[in-house]
């Protein structure tokens, strides 16, 4: 996939997974040769504990969110990184306010990939952080980089 079918293929809502849409992804810049996506959430309402803020098992999927498309983009969706183990830091409670956050791949290897990434508010307030161990698995839809003998591109059908 090229930079531009990767924003194309990550701006259409279609393409996203259900829990992906409920935490209000939208992503906003990556580079896929230095491994790292930044990203925006909107978090609704009901995502709320009883103190006012996100609960924080959705910010942690939402670090988990940017943290495994990272590793995806950097390798231009050959691959997807179910998460082995997580951990989440958090500093200020998180509102239900649109967020930018920025996931970074550390180290990726055939089998086992390490993550980071922060979420913060739109003044860049930190909220909270993340590391993760993932492993490394072939992409469901069989996004390859390239074309085949007919000079296609590869089928991105389930």
């Amino acid at each position: 996939m090229t930079d531009a079918e990767i924003r194309a293929f990550l701006s259409d809502p279609a393409n996203l997974p259900p829990a992906t849409l409920l935490i209000g992804f939208e992503i906003l810049d990556f580079s896929v040769a230095d491994g790292w996506a930044e990203a925006a959430f909107n978090p609704p309402p009901s995502m709320l504990n009883p103190i006012g803020a996100v609960q924080g098992g959705y910010v942690t999927a939402m670090l988990d969110e940017v943290m495994g498309v990272a590793a995806s983009i950097h390798k231009r969706f050959e691959i997807v990184v179910p998460t082995l183990s997580i951990t989440t830091n958090f500093f200020k409670p998180t509102p239900t306010a649109r967020l930018l956050s920025r996931g970074e791949v550390v180290r990726i290897g055939a089998t086992s990939a390490h993550l980071q990434g922060w979420l913060r508010d739109e003044t860049g307030k930190l909220l909270a952080s993340a590391t993760a161990t993932a492993t490394v698995r072939t992409h469901p839809r069989h996004m390859r980089l390239g074309s085949g003998a007919s000079g296609q591109t590869a089928d991105r059908q389930p």
